[in-house]
């Protein structure tokens, strides 16, 4: 009944991939065809699965796996919820009294539609019930056996379903038939109640068949002493396996193990009635498959929710069944595929070279016929080659008659070239004078007589100020014409050189045009004195040179400011702050940096970065007041000066009201981008007296508010100058651990308290560097993804981890895991997905016990990215954890969207367990809420009895920390597994 849970989930998954092609194609029918679909009322059903074993047996999934699957082709708008009893591991009446509490709190007040039950508890549960919880709800029931199923259902109305029949007649004729001369028949079953109904069923086939062979019963035999308790079976016997899953002292052991350990006790072949048995030791037989049970079942409830009665559908006893048999265990005791019955299908048989390598022979194939077809091809090439090679010899004996006669023709050319370049040089001359009288004519000509005050301005200058054509112009109402701004510098020249003060003068201001705007021109000027030595006349040019003056602006600005933002540059911005501090004697430097910016950049693309830049560059000029200076140095990287500030609490909060402001939403093309920043704040002149000096100790102090956290500010001591040197001096080492291999792994136990067994470990990385000693991961991590030589090591972990838990399978412990913690860095590296599956494929360990864990604040940055990467890594086959649940991020909303398997409980409500009832209250909710998401919960940092204790009594699943054990080296694996798997 329980297939290899993976199995299980790769069918969902694919199921699921299925529904969402439905989905697709109903919204593009929608699109199409909108006024028929909104005719056409839908009505939500809501089914109610209800099973009596948990979740872990693989029957009872493959089971639900047929009935979903057919009510979802009949009616795909079915509300489908499944429950789970766990009859199989507490078959006591207070698991049924819990459960019915818990059914009646969820779905006491929901309108149900019909009810489905697998197996005989769940039947039983809701009959009993009916009358309070479920009443008037139709029922289906599948997995019990006829007589079981009548007795139960007796008096009952509205209730159908499929009897769980097996094949025992056609398992037994299949086994007479390989072995003729049988006398006996041992029968291995449980005493529960589908292990005594298979009794039943193989007692009334062999009334059935008529055959004098002794049904003997093995239902009393022990899992550890089956030496003892399993009785000789001679080689003229028939062994045939019903359902076991618990023994005389009712331990309980899954399927796969159990079949394993009676096949190697047993050394006959094994019959076998149901599928799940198969693949681990058994023969086979006519097996029952329970996907095809569950498909019974899911077509008369998809036959409910159409309209029919349940009453008006009649109980079915037919079973399932397909003959299948293992080629292994075929070859181990000589069976022939013709002793099988007809149409038999045969698993782990080895295919023929040809079957194994077709695609490969025909390849071949082709590659020949391709060479053949090429060597055909360049021996016709061949042939047409030495026919063009004699035509080429015969037209180059031409051609070169022909050359002769141009020869003679080129001596004549040549002559005439010289010619031509000689009457070039000539143009060129005359162009060159043409350009200096057309540029001399291109100025405004004007002349002032100081004697008369007459004045004359030429035709070309009204047409440069597009001015009235005059001969004379008021100098006065010409001043009015001036930019007040230049008002000074033209009038200025003009008296100076009237006043005979000067001989010339030449300067650039803006004119007022007769269209309303400002124009730039050049002035020049000079005077001509009498005998005397006195000016009697000014002469002089106006140039337009507004063109010229645009673009400088514009190569000012380019060179002095930010072509995104707008902003200063850092020339410009070290101009203005060494002209402040002659002003101020009191200000701040702040240097800026946006956290995670990176990561916005690859997950949405630079223009999306770029926007985000002007957002950030508009949202800083909001907070800053006018004397204040605010710069980009490039990059996500900001300078501010805030002038005149006289306390530490100003700029505080100046600092706070950024955090503030930088923490409101911001939407960028319809996409919603989070984002903060990190701050570090240099005083002057306490803390430097120059740009250089306060510049270099606000870098210091911003780094440290990325180490504190990010989102943050911090102001400089003289203390982080050492702590720089310390990092510098970490990070050289740093970038030559890996290769001198200073990097060790350690391992701490997840510990289940329900099996007493360790379940899996948490690889944690450590640093022993022969300089620096031992290095805690606090310290050099933060290194590691600033400097990027996180991507190396997070490599180096994973490839180390795989390996270990490889091996550890290798020598038998077949169920463990191990966690790898990732970084942001790691996660948004475009080539994550193929260097996980390129490690995971080169160790060949499974990747169902690969552990990715993932905290929350890496979860946050890039949601979408990341939600996409975490999909990608389950298409793999891996399984994600959520560390550090509860820090404060708002991963409930994105908790129900992705795929977690494992939710880590953070240490600081581990911690707080016992001394805080709150805290005690939010971990107990934290582990229903994972458990009702089908997650499992792992606590961390549990360091004391009482935390323990609390855990447990609420259903936490894994414990992990001191309590159970410390990281330990691989040297100390194998001893905790002797403690704790024996």
């Amino acid at each position: 009944m329980f297939r290899d849970r993976y199995l299980y989930k790769n069918k969902r998954y694919i199921k699921t991939f299925i529904k969402e092609i439905m989905v697709i194609t109903f919204l593009l029918n929608l699109l199409i065809y909108p006024e028929t679909v909104h005719s056409q009322e839908i009505k939500d059903k809501r089914v109610l699965i209800l099973n009596s074993y948990d979740s872990a047996y693989s029957w009872t999934n493959n089971e639900v796996d047929g009935i979903v699957g057919q009510i979802k082709d009949y009616v795909p708008e079915a509300n489908i919820h499944i429950e789970y009893m766990d009859w199989k591991n507490y078959p006591e009446e207070r698991n049924v009294e819990l459960f019915k509490e818990f059914i009646k709190y969820k779905y006491g007040k929901m309108d149900i539609d019909e009810i489905i039950t697998t197996d005989d508890a769940a039947l039983e549960f809701v009959i009993n019930n009916r009358n309070e919880i479920f009443k008037d709800v139709p029922v289906i029931f599948s997995g019990v056996y006829e007589d079981v199923a009548r007795d139960m259902i007796k008096g009952q109305d509205s209730i159908t379903g499929i009897f769980e029949s097996t094949d025992a007649k056609g398992t037994i004729e299949a086994a007479l038939n390989i072995i003729p001369k049988a006398k006996n028949i041992y029968l291995i079953h449980d005493n529960t109640e589908t292990g005594i109904g298979s009794f039943e069923e193989v007692k009334n086939a062999l009334n059935k068949i008529g055959t004098n062979v002794n049904l003997v019963q093995l239902n009393n035999i022990a899992i550890d002493d089956l030496d003892n308790t399993l009785p000789e079976i001679d080689k003229d016997s028939i062994v045939l396996l019903s359902s076991y899953t618990r023994d005389i002292n009712e331990k309980t052991l899954d399927v796969e193990n159990m079949t394993r350990l009676l096949s190697s006790k047993i050394h006959r072949p094994i019959f076998q009635l149901y599928e799940m048995n198969l693949g681990y030791g058994t023969l086979g037989g006519s097996l029952l498959t329970a996907e095809g049970h569950g498909k019974d079942a899911g077509k008369m409830a998809a036959r409910i929710l159409n309209g029919e009665k349940a009453d008006d559908i009649p109980l079915n006893s037919e079973y399932s069944t397909e003959s299948i048999y293992d080629y292994n265990v075929m070859q181990m005791y000589d069976i022939s595929e013709k002793d099988l019955p007809a149409g038999s299908i045969i698993i782990n048989e080895k295919p023929s070279m040809y079957k194994t390598y077709k695609k490969l022979i025909w390849i071949v194939i082709s590659i020949i016929l391709l060479l053949l077809s090429l060597v055909v091809i360049m021996l016709i090439n061949v042939i047409s080659r030495k026919k063009a090679e004699k035509k080429l010899i015969k037209n180059n004996y031409e051609l070169s008659e022909l050359y002769e006669e141009l020869a003679a023709s080129d001596e004549e050319l040549r002559t005439q070239y010289e010619q031509l370049e000689e009457n070039k040089e000539v143009i060129q001359k005359n162009e060159e004078m043409y350009r200096l009288i057309f540029e001399t004519t291109n100025d405004g000509i004007w002349e002032i007589n100081l004697e008369t005050s007459e004045r004359y301005f030429s035709e070309r200058w009204h047409k440069i100020f597009e001015l009235p054509l005059e001969k004379t112009v008021d100098m006065d109402k010409w001043f009015e014409l001036v930019h007040p701004e230049d008002y000074y510098i033209a009038k200025n020249s003009i008296e100076e050189i009237a006043s005979g003060c000067t001989d010339s003068f030449s300067c650039s201001y803006r004119i007022l045009t007769s269209s309303g705007e400002y124009k730039w021109i050049h002035a020049r000027g000079k005077s001509m004195r009498d005998n005397n030595g006195k000016p009697f006349r000014i002469v002089g040019s106006h140039s337009d040179i507004h063109d010229k003056k645009i673009h400088e602006e514009k190569i000012k600005q380019m060179a002095f400011f930010d072509n995104l933002t707008g902003l200063a540059n850092r020339t410009q911005f070290v101009n203005n702050f060494n002209e402040v501090i002659t002003k101020s004697d009191s200000n701040a430097l702040i240097f800026m940096d946006l956290d995670n910016f990176k990561n916005i950049n690859d997950s949405f693309g630079h223009t999306i970065g770029d926007k985000l830049l002007i957002e950030i560059a508009n949202r800083i000029k909001k907070c800053t007041k006018d004397s204040d200076i605010v710069a980009r140095l490039g990059g996500d990287e900001f300078l501010i000066l805030i002038t005149n500030v006289y306390e530490k609490q100003s700029v505080e909060s100046y600092l706070n009201n950024m955090l503030e402001e930088l923490g409101n939403s911001i939407v960028i093309n319809g996409i919603n981008v989070i984002t903060s920043a990190s701050f570090g704040a240099a005083l002057y002149p306490k803390d430097g007296d120059s740009f250089e000096e306060l510049f270099k100790n606000a870098d210091t102090a911003m780094y440290k508010a990325k180490e504190s956290g990010k989102r943050n500010y911090v102001f400089f001591e003289q203390w982080m100058n050492d702590d720089i040197v310390e990092m510098v001096i970490m990070e050289d080492n740093l970038r030559t651990a890996l290769e001198n291999s200073e990097f060790i792994l350690h391992y701490q136990p997840k510990y289940n308290p329900y099996d007493s067994r360790i379940d899996g470990f948490e690889a944690l990385i450590r640093w022993n560097n022969p300089n620096l000693g031992l290095v805690s991961p606090f310290k050099f991590i933060g290194i590691a993804e600033k400097t990027g030589l996180i991507i190396p090591i997070g490599r180096w972990v994973l490839e180390n981890a795989c390996n270990f838990v490889k091996s550890l399978h290798n020598k038998g412990e077949k169920n463990i895991s191990v966690a790898v913690n990732v970084s942001v860095i790691q996660l948004v590296q475009k080539d994550f997905i193929d260097m996980v599956n390129d490690i995971i494929e080169r160790s060949g360990v499974d990747p169902r016990y690969i552990n990715i864990e993932i905290t929350e604040s890496i979860l946050m940055e890039s949601i979408e990215t990341n939600i996409s990467k975490i999909n990608e890594l389950k298409k793999i086959g891996v399984k994600i954890s959520l560390d550090d649940f509860g820090k404060g991020y708002s991963s409930l909303t994105y908790l129900k969207d992705i795929p977690f398997d494992t939710l880590k409980i953070d240490k600081l409500f581990v911690d707080e367990l016992c001394n805080e009832k709150d805290d005690n209250a939010i971990v107990g909710t934290i582990i229903k809420l994972a458990h009702q998401m089908n997650l499992e919960v792992v606590a961390e940092g549990v360091e004391s009895e009482e935390q323990y204790r609390y855990l447990i009594n609420n259903n936490c699943d894994l414990i992990q920390g001191y309590y159970i054990s410390k990281p330990i080296p691989i040297e100390g694996i194998e001893d905790i597994l002797k403690k704790y798997n024996k």
